[in-house]
């Protein structure tokens, strides 16, 4: 039955008139799922919600902090982004001094990522950035491989030998972390970061843990790596005995942490990466094809094709993905590692 209004709006229409009703606006207003979703969500309360959520490594919030600073002042609200705006604030942000592939793998990888999370959880009504890249050149490369090359490696190497005293952690650093990176393909924050209770032995082997405990890890798992038989002859174990069961590279801060997390600390480990970096580069690493302590990941796994070991065992150890599921049922044991390892041959001293 017709409510009594209703029976009323209906006669003035018959009757010719047509004057909005104002009846509706005396209730309020809906606001369930889409118009809900974009009320104040801005780029900068989608981030700091997915860092909530994600809980990423601080050394992926703060290289993604920057980005959505600039999307809070180029915008407004998250759902005002049409996929035209997005394409003309990346196309903006190529510079002289930021190139299309900086532009693609970071600040447009990033607003896709947190976009597209958001839109799952209904936070926005689209991903404005789903679809979005730059333009980059073909780049032409003039290495055949990002590998070192023998030379390379050995003035490293060489150089790293030289450095007698290690009485600082970063003189520690520049003396083993080389050796140890050459010696497991093990990406350099992962070793940066090892702490001497990580040094072990194990039916006989010594080894290395890797875990996410001692800091970030790309793949977020712990792996266990034998220590070349080289390494330990040049004197590690006596230098581990030495710094005890903590740090080995970098002094523990009083505060390990930043309270706020889209602020985090650079966590001590990166920073004494990076200044390994610029060390192999004054040794005359300068090569911008080649990454100065990657590149051992790469110089370990050709190496170790050379030498006989599966792929299947240097994946193990350097923490490669396998290539099909298969590969990764009954892993090799540390035993097995070692075994392979001893086959590795030596770089010269």
């Amino acid at each position: 039955m017709l409510d009594e209004s209703a029976i009323l709006r209906l006669e003035r229409l018959a009757s010719g008139d047509y004057e909005p009703d104002e009846r509706p606006s005396q209730f309020p207003r809906f606001e369930g799922g889409a118009a809900r979703a974009g009320k104040g969500v801005t780029p900068w309360t989608l981030f700091d919600a997915w860092v909530t959520a994600r809980q990423p490594a601080p050394s992926g919030v703060n290289r993604w902090r920057v980005v959505f600073l600039d999307l809070e002042k180029c915008f407004g609200s998250a759902d005002d982004i049409s996929e035209d705006d997005a394409r003309e604030w990346a196309r903006k942000l190529v510079t002289p001094r930021r190139g299309p592939r900086t532009v693609n793998d970071v600040w447009i990888t990033a607003a896709r990522t947190v976009f597209a999370w958001a839109l799952r959880e209904r936070l926005i009504n689209s991903n404005p950035f789903r679809s979005v890249k730059v333009t980059q050149p073909r780049r032409i490369y003039q290495r055949e491989t990002q590998a070192f090359t023998l030379e390379e490696a050995a003035t490293i190497l060489r150089a790293a030998t030289a450095v007698v005293q290690t009485k600082t952690p970063l003189e520690g650093a520049f003396r083993w972390v080389p050796w140890l990176c050459a010696y497991s393909g093990a990406r350099a924050g992962e070793i940066t970061q090892l702490r001497g209770s990580d040094i072990r032995e194990e039916g006989g082997v010594h080894a290395m843990l890797l875990t996410p405990d001692a800091g970030t890890m790309k793949t977020r798992k712990p792996r266990r790596v034998p220590i070349h038989q080289h390494v330990i002859d040049q004197g590690f174990l006596d230098f581990v005995r030495a710094r005890g069961s903590g740090p080995l590279f970098y002094e523990p801060a009083k505060i390990n942490s930043s309270s706020d997390p889209l602020k985090p600390r650079r966590p001590r480990a990166v920073t004494v990466r990076q200044k390994l970096a610029a060390w192999v580069r004054k040794l005359g690493i300068t090569d911008k094809e080649l990454s100065p302590m990657h590149a051992w990941r790469h110089t370990f796994k050709q190496i170790a094709d050379r030498a006989g070991i599966s792929e299947r065992t240097s994946d193990c150890i350097t923490g490669h993905r396998h290539r099909t599921v298969g590969a990764a049922y009954g892993a090799p044991t540390l035993e097995d590692m070692a075994a392979a390892m001893g086959r590795f041959p030596r770089y010269p001293s």
